[in-house]
């Protein structure tokens, strides 16, 4: 029946619930995805694969690596991150996986230090990711198949955009040429991570087209999209940065933090997140899902 189609269906590896996605709107009238869509192992294996390591996230504020040897870990879709600052203009974004045994070398989610430790086997690691010790033979081991995997991140008005394909550094969007430029100066005034009992793509239309009642800022305030999992809203004096983290087909976590104009009072997210979470899922529309095939196909 189409509203069970599940398994693979071609040589790309693609499940055919993806695939019957891609007959639809190719085809005239309603699209009406199959459930397995947002249910099966096999469509997140690949959306892990083909979206989620390839997208470019919005992974926090500069204010997060405030001074010289601060670290601090971030979950960006399929990967773990570590996000140190070497110096005032020496930034980088590592993935968190030992070249020893792939242990994660950072376990705590923020810190500060000369080096970072796995605590596996110790092996220790600089700021930017080249390996300390153990002091291995440059004639048996290539120095830079030991150091961590490193990512291109670039600043944008304060807020550290990393491209997770490793390719190249993210080009300049239109939507970052609209971030307000006061959001290099931000104050970080709430921060709230939660689990929605949701499909990330049902999130990721929901936030796309999200309005005030919704998020709380300003009606003005644009939706920016950074790539497939995270969103920007800024208004005259603060702003939303939402993060999606999928976990599995029905569980997505969010990450949610507020800035603000100058340090005033500091402002608890107020129950946002949890209206996220407890929304009712949206009816996906047709520019979404033609995104979305876009980028599995």
């Amino acid at each position: 029946m189409a509203g069970e189609t599940t398994g693979r269906a071609n040589e790309n590896g693609l499940p055919a619930s993806i695939l019957a996605l891609g007959e639809q709107l190719r085809a005239a009238g309603d699209i009406a995805p199959v459930p397995a869509l947002f249910a099966d192992a096999e469509v997140f294996a690949a959306e892990r694969a083909r979206i989620f390591a390839r997208t470019a996230i919005i992974a926090d504020h500069v204010s997060r690596l405030a001074s010289d040897g601060r670290y601090c870990v971030v979950d960006a879709g399929a990967r773990s991150l570590i996000l140190t600052r070497e110096g005032a203009d020496r930034l980088h974004a590592l993935g968190n996986v030992c070249r020893h045994a792939g242990y994660p070398v950072c376990e705590d989610e923020d810190g500060e230090g000369e080096r970072l430790h796995c605590p596996y086997h110790d092996w220790a690691y600089a700021l930017d990711g080249r390996l300390l010790y153990p002091a291995l033979s440059p004639e048996r081991y290539d120095p830079a198949r030991l150091r961590l995997t490193r990512y291109p991140l670039r600043i944008c008005r304060g807020l550290i955009l990393v491209d997770l394909s490793g390719s190249a550094p993210p080009e300049t969007t239109e939507a970052a040429a609209a971030l307000p430029a006061w959001l290099a100066e931000a104050v970080v005034t709430g921060r709230a991570r939660l689990s929605a009992e949701r499909n990330w793509k049902y999130l990721h239309q929901m936030l796309s087209s999200a309005a005030e009642p919704i998020l709380g800022c300003p009606p003005a305030a644009p939706v920016l999209s950074f790539g497939a999992l995270s969103f920007v809203m800024a208004g005259m004096d603060r702003a939303i940065l939402l993060r999606l983290i999928p976990k599995s087909p029905n569980r997505t976590d969010v990450q949610l933090i507020r800035l603000s104009v100058g340090a005033g009072a500091v402002e608890a997210p107020d129950g946002i997140a949890e209206t996220i979470a407890a929304a009712s899922p949206p009816r996906l529309d047709r520019r979404f899902l033609a995104w979305y095939w876009a980028a599995m196909a």
